[in-house]
């Protein structure tokens, strides 16, 4: 049998330099000015390995991130867990195409359903897992390039509601 890839990726092309995205991926606590669905991010610490922090969406969900690899101008790999369980991955890259423009990428993967038989962790991420988490992230990357390329603040659902992260109002 081949190996079938469970993770999933969104990205996007912002015209900013990687410098300026790097500088907004890596700021403490920054998700409330481009992040469409988050109502709350307290960071503890957001500057290299074992930085952690928490996102409080508006749908209620509380979630905890830990930085598990951090590559300075380039990205980092986060543990992403609900009240220290459904552990998940998200990894963030950025890479620069010319001196204003970079592509920038999230790549996700859901941990927690790997102990399910294959058929059935089939099933969840073609049907359910990966159509949802993708459409996640590519509404975050729709808010990270709107805060990228205009300095405005996203506002609550801008480029759409979720119905797990922050349902209509």
């Amino acid at each position: 049998m081949s190996k079938y890839d469970e993770s999933f990726y969104v990205e996007k092309e912002i015209a900013a330099p990687a410098e300026r995205v790097w500088a907004l991926m890596a700021r403490p606590a920054g998700l409330t000015l481009w992040h469409p669905f988050m109502e709350k991010n307290t960071a503890e610490r957001w500057d290299g390995i074992g930085s952690k922090d928490q996102l409080t969406y508006y749908s209620g969900l509380v979630w905890d991130r830990e930085v598990m690899n951090w590559l300075e101008g380039v990205g980092f790999d986060l543990k992403v867990t609900r009240k220290g369980k459904q552990e998940s991955w998200a990894i963030w890259r950025v890479r620069p195409l010319d001196d204003n423009n970079c592509i920038l990428r999230i790549t996700g993967c859901v941990e927690y359903i790997r102990k399910l038989p294959f058929p059935i962790r089939w099933a969840l991420l073609k049907f359910k897992m990966k159509p949802v988490f993708s459409q996640y992230l590519h509404q975050i990357l729709e808010g990270f390039t709107h805060y990228a390329e205009t300095g405005e603040q996203v506002t609550r659902n801008q480029f759409g509601s979720h119905p797990f992260f922050s349902p209509e109002q």
